[in-house]
């Protein structure tokens, strides 16, 4: 049988579900269903992946309204593929294949709240007891340095030692220590721990669903206090750090606190300032030299 783009898909699929990276899995498979999708086929040949149908899937995407930020996962995804493939004998090596496609990341898309819509989704009044926990989660997920929805998952009220919060990050095995107030430590004592297991493809789907409703809930949410832009776990994490940086809070402290090993991926977080707060800047800096 000729190995084909979509059976070496599927092979690397295997391998990494194996190994325990279900996540990578998951976009590999979307990834090459949005591909094939676009060719209006199941299988895909490795004669498909050329610069000039790549860029016309992109346009694709483009119309159907996807963000940027998904295309270049999209083609990221299929890039990795297509290398592995080469490596293994399968294609051929074509320089720049993916040159003329985005994949990169869109520094333009905001995912941080401004101050007043981040309070009043923290703290606005609401009735339903379900939204109540998901504005409670979020507000924890707020006041633990903008931690992420998988780590406050397995949150452990047991590793505060001296009003400390130490934790690992399950993304990157990143240590990360939170000072934690009172009130913190009473806001999260009744999250239950979840007992799955992220290293099988029942715990990992497990996950899932909960990351589902808990966006779901989110968006319910949103509704109910008349605030009409997109909000998801994402949001708190990187509002977190753009307000942090408004503050004057330096880089290093919130890359330090987001458990970042690079700051340079700090900043993807860090949402870009108007130009009245960049004018409002210039003029403070202009005002020691008498300058107007």
């Amino acid at each position: 049988m000729k190995v084909t783009f979509s059976l070496f898909t599927q092979t690397c699929i295997g391998k990494l579900k194996s190994g325990g990276s279900f996540s990578t899995a998951h976009l590999y498979c979307h990834a090459v269903r949005s591909f094939g999708e676009y060719l209006g086929r199941d299988t895909i040949r490795f004669d498909d992946i050329t610069p000039e149908t790549l860029k016309r899937y992109e346009k694709y995407l483009i119309r159907t309204s996807h963000s940027y930020n998904t295309i270049s996962t999209y083609m990221r995804m299929l890039r990795a593929i297509y290398n592995k493939a080469v490596m293994a004998g399968f294609a051929k090596f074509v320089f720049n294949l993916f040159h003329n496609v985005f994949t990169g990341i869109d520094r333009n898309h905001k995912k941080a709240l401004d101050e007043p819509k981040l309070k009043e989704i923290l703290t606005g009044d609401v009735k339903s007891p379900v939204l109540k926990r998901v504005q409670l989660m979020a507000t924890a997920m707020y006041r633990l340095c903008g931690m992420p929805f998988v780590d406050l998952q397995h949150l452990n009220i047991n590793s505060v030692v001296d009003g400390i919060l130490k934790y690992n990050r399950h993304k990157t095995g990143t240590s990360v220590n939170i000072p934690i107030s009172r009130d913190s430590r009473k806001l999260i004592t009744n999250f239950p721990v979840s007992n799955f297991d992220l290293t099988t493809e029942i715990g990992y789907k497990c996950y899932q669903s909960l990351l589902r409703n808990f966006n779901a809930g989110l968006k319910r949410l949103a509704k109910a206090l008349g605030i009409t832009v997109h909000v998801s776990s994402y949001t708190f994490r990187h509002s977190w750090a753009t307000n942090a940086l408004r503050h004057h809070v330096p880089v290093e402290v919130i890359s330090s606190a987001l458990g970042h090993s690079d700051i340079r991926t700090t900043q993807i977080y860090l949402k870009g300032f108007d130009s009245d707060e960049i004018g409002k800047a210039n003029r403070k800096v202009c005002k020691c030299l008498n300058v107007k």
